[in-house]
């Protein structure tokens, strides 16, 4: 097949082509969407908005500023709001859950609540929104709204607890120091009373302590070998040695001393702490408020409708056309002429238009489809006769058409075989309309019904099967005897007002098939046949032959080298490419001269470019009179077809 790029002409042609497909796929998607959607239990949303902050004294925010975040904090709180403690809290409060609940069924009511739970971080803000769903409006804004209550709740109690826990620990602090100062107070009077200490250690302790720290910061400018530093050295060490020599109860009072000192300071401290303790404690300040109640929702954010419909039909469309390119990229037939063509490597001598028929219209709907023409049908033999009964028509046209290429392909032959590659692909409507237009511009035309297994010449012109071709090759009747001619069709099934209607039939003799044989094949191999062939070309103008059809049965191998060429006549859409290729490599096996190919059943708008051959659908064809309605409009002409 020839590769080249598809323009919009050929995505135009595949999607008129496949519009069935489209169609069903849409109303299907489409249907399915709008039952799943409805189907859909509505979800409400419901969300309150609550506040966080977080007060600290001076002292406590600048130890605590380097690793405090208020973005790590919002989602700490997040959390919170969203754990099984504040979904038991909820439960509680909605009175699901109580103390007789058993454990199992008070888990389930938890992780209900807890999955229909969930927390949003307004940007740029300390503020979250506490988002609930639910099947019920008013259930969801009950829940949101006692969700931000309990989580107030819960940040109060976690509040005061740590304030009771400072004020706890400072209290037992303060006993211990106070206990320790005590009992230094108590032994430094002791030692006093007692009078073995005068003193004399505290200030000399006070003294190293003094000039300890003027050589600290003495170092920090000058060396070792500084005289100052050598000079306080050498105060140290005398005072050290003055302290060293002193009585035991005088160094025990000086640490007595230094103690007193100690515990006062860490004792006013932490009685200062405890105070703050105390506030804080009983001031119970909230760092958790609530902004926003929730309200009751009034429509469902759950299922969108109106978005799922939207997008159902965009899917539903997308997937048709999808799978219409798929079902196209499937079809082994062939959608154009050039296909056909590069094929075969064989000319199109004819497109033919389909015609509606009863046979048709009795068809299942999805394979006749809404878009047949207008006009009513046809029964099968009129179309056959269609180029007689409608000479006007526009697919009397095609067959003419046809009639002038074969005549321009075949110039110099009389005999032709009519074949197809598969059953009910029209090659004998085609035989019929064909040998018709012969017979109207005046060439003696002759018609064969070499198809000895379901003959249908006979029908088509409503006269009498018999004798015929069986007759004559089995030598009992002269073939003079067994052709029938204009006689035979006036006085048969069509009486005389309908032969006559059109003129041409006077040029037209039919060769019937005789009685059905046992041996048809054998009978068109014989040299009886041959002969019948060599004697009918000397006295008709044009024979056509009418064959089975090539690949089931082997008549037309049989016949095709006798002819002077072999027309194939193709269905699309029926036939695949592979079958048509091989019928065609079978008939040139036996010698046989393929003069075209006759494209037959083409939906104009779906499977050929409309430039091929005329739009019998789109314009009255140029012979047919106009007639007035009652009106004055344009009247339906012989098929019913209007001119736009």
């Amino acid at each position: 097949m020839p590769q080249y790029e598809l323009g919009f002409r050929d995505y135009w042609r595949i999607i008129s082509k496949r519009r069935y497909v489209i169609i069903f796929t849409f109303l299907a998607v489409f249907i399915a969407t709008v039952i799943y959607l409805n189907l859909q239990t509505p979800v409400y949303k419901a969300f309150a908005t609550v506040r966080v902050e977080q007060r600290k004294t001076v002292a406590g925010a600048l130890m605590e500023y380097i690793a405090w975040s208020a973005g790590d904090l919002l989602v700490t709180e997040a959390k919170v709001i969203e754990s099984r403690l504040i979904a038991e809290k909820v439960g509680r409060r909605l009175g699901l859950i109580t103390d007789k609940t058993n454990r199992d069924d008070a888990d389930k009511i938890i992780n209900t609540l807890q999955k229909s739970i969930s927390t949003e971080k307004v940007l740029e803000t300390n503020l979250i929104q506490i988002i609930v769903y639910s099947d019920e409006p008013k259930k969801a804004a009950l829940i949101a709204n006692e969700v931000a209550k309990a989580y107030v709740e819960h940040d109060v109690e976690q509040k005061n607890k740590q304030a009771r826990q400072v004020r706890e620990f400072i209290e037992s602090q303060l006993v211990t120091v106070e206990e320790n100062l005590v009992s230094s107070e108590d032994n430094l009077r002791r030692l006093k009373e007692e009078g073995r200490a005068t003193g004399i250690a505290v200030p000399l302790e006070s003294r190293i302590v003094d000039l300890k720290s003027k050589l600290s910061e003495l170092l920090t400018r000058a060396t070792e070998k500084h005289p100052r530093v050598w000079r306080i050295r050498e105060q140290i060490d005398d005072l050290e040695n003055q302290l060293r020599e002193l009585p035991a109860d005088e160094l025990e009072f000086a640490r007595l001393t230094r103690e007193i000192k100690v515990n006062e300071k860490v004792y006013a401290t932490l009685r200062e702490k405890f105070e703050e303790a105390r506030i804080a404690e009983a001031e119970k300040i909230e760092d958790v408020s609530i902004v926003d109640y929730a309200t009751v929702p009034n429509v469902p954010v759950k299922p969108d409708k109106k978005t799922g419909t939207v997008l159902g039909v965009i899917v539903s469309l997308m997937l048709g056309f999808v799978l219409s390119f798929v079902v196209e990229s499937l079809d082994t037939s062939i959608g154009t002429i050039e296909d056909v063509e590069e094929l075969l490597k064989v000319p199109v001598v004819g497109v033919i238009p389909h015609v509606r028929t009863e046979e048709t219209m009795a068809l299942p709907w999805w394979r006749k489809g809404p878009f047949e023409p207008k006009p009513g049908p046809l029964d099968e033999v009129r179309v056959r006769r269609i180029v007689h009964d409608q000479p006007k028509s526009p697919i009397a046209e095609t067959y003419r058409t046809l009639r002038t290429n074969l005549k321009i392909s075949a110039a110099g032959r009389k005999i032709f075989l009519i074949t197809s590659t598969g059953p009910r692909e029209g090659k004998t409507t085609v035989l019929t309309n064909l040998a018709l237009t012969c017979a109207q511009m005046g060439n003696k035309t002759l018609l064969v019904s070499t198809d000895l297994r379901r003959p249908a010449l006979y029908k088509t012109f409503g006269i009498k099967r018999e004798p015929g071709l069986n007759e004559v090759l089995a030598r009992t009747l002269k073939w003079e005897k067994a052709v029938k001619g204009i006689s035979d069709i006036l006085i048969g099934a069509m009486g005389f007002d309908e032969a006559m209607k059109t003129p041409g039939l006077d040029n037209l003799s039919i060769f019937t098939s005789g009685h059905i044989p046992l041996n048809p094949s054998e009978l068109l191999a014989s040299k009886e046949m041959q002969a019948l062939i060599e004697e009918l070309k000397s006295k008709f103008d044009v024979i056509l032959l009418d064959s089975p059809p090539t690949l089931p049965i082997t008549d037309a191998m049989l016949l095709a080298p006798k002819v002077d060429g072999v027309i194939l006549v193709y269905e699309i859409g029926r036939t695949a490419r592979a079958a048509l290729l091989r019928a065609k490599n079978q008939l040139e096996s036996t010698g046989a001269k393929i003069l075209g190919i006759v494209l037959n059943h083409i939906r104009p708008e779906t499977e050929m470019y409309p430039t091929y051959y005329p739009q019998y659908y789109r314009y009255r064809y140029y012979g047919q009179e106009e007639k007035k309605g009652k009106k004055g409009a344009l009247a339906k002409n012989d098929l019913g077809r209007r001119e736009l």
